[in-house]
């Protein structure tokens, strides 16, 4: 397997990044979009403080828009 990825990104390097960049968006994309609907329905209480304090921070910054 390794020795094919090698052998791509010789011969394409262009390719082979386009496709790795894709892939490692869409592997960051599904953790978003799973956290999202881990915390969807959790109190307040039980969420982590970064994302209290996110939490608190995204209705600021609408409004200053």
């Amino acid at each position: 397997m390794w020795a094919v990825l090698e052998q791509a990104a010789v011969a394409a390097p262009d390719t082979f990044m386009k496709v790795f960049v894709v892939c490692f968006v869409t592997v960051v994309l599904a953790f978003l979009v799973a956290l999202a609907i881990a915390l969807r329905n959790t109190p307040a209480g039980q969420r982590p403080e970064i994302i209290r304090a996110l939490a608190e921070y995204m209705p600021f910054w609408r409004k200053k828009r």
